[in-house]
């Protein structure tokens, strides 16, 4: 039996690869920049949790001086197919969350999507049922390298491999999502819950019935290009 001390990790956090097809100079799209916002405001509202919040506020920061480079054209895996029926459910439920995922919609189409690799404690249709897709980051819509916002979609009953957390990370569920951060039992996290996995943690999630999607920001020390 595997106990947690010997359970094995292998790097299968979702960093960006940075790769773009085409990138170009310009000013921010008004698109990503209303993704920006609605999302600022969930991050950063009075009942976030304090770790969450504190983090959050310091991306957000960065992210008020736009980056110069912008890439174009998005792409698609089977995964991704999941994300408008998951935006949908999210849409059905009103509120702050469904003018989040109507910006998100928006933007699907010049969304770039990749895979991690698996392991340990994966599902077995992990392979072909998860997808991340880059909006701020190496490779992203806006091309930097200090902070990334990304997306996380998985078919139902998935289940993401165990890894640790390159870097901090936040976390808004846009679906229900159910997570496990180090030996802790696994919690249920809401549509609109907001959590945080610090640098090193180990981190599982996984989904039932429903697809999930999970938004994730992270403050990057340092620029990082290998795909985990």
């Amino acid at each position: 039996m595997t106990t947690p001390a010997s359970r094995p990790f292998i790097d299968c956090d979702p960093t960006p690869e940075g790769h773009g097809p085409i990138a170009v100079w310009g000013h921010r799209p008004l698109a990503l920049q209303e993704v920006i916002n609605t999302l600022g405001n969930l991050l950063l509202a009075h009942d976030v949790p304090s770790m969450s919040r504190y983090t959050a506020g310091k991306i957000f920061h960065e992210l008020s001086k736009p980056a110069p480079m912008f890439g174009v054209g998005g792409n698609a895996l089977p995964a991704s197919d999941y994300l408008g029926q998951a935006l949908g459910v999210a849409i059905k439920g009103g509120g702050p969350l469904a003018e989040l995922a109507k910006a998100i919609n928006s933007i699907a189409p010049d969304l770039r999507w990749y895979r991690s690799r698996t392991g340990p404690f994966a599902s077995i249709n992990f392979v072909r049922g998860h997808a991340h897709a880059l909006m701020v980051g190496p490779g992203g819509m806006e091309e930097r390298d200090d902070v990334h916002i990304g997306a996380t979609i998985m078919a139902p009953y998935g289940r993401f491999p165990d890894h640790r957390r390159k870097h901090p990370t936040v976390f808004l569920a846009l679906s229900r999502a159910e997570v496990r951060l180090n030996d802790e039992d696994w919690i249920v996290r809401s549509p609109g819950g907001v959590f945080f996995s610090d640098e090193g943690q180990e981190f599982a999630m996984r989904c039932t019935g429903n697809p999930l999607l999970l938004l994730w920001c992270q403050r990057v020390r340092s620029c990082t290009r290998g795909r985990l």
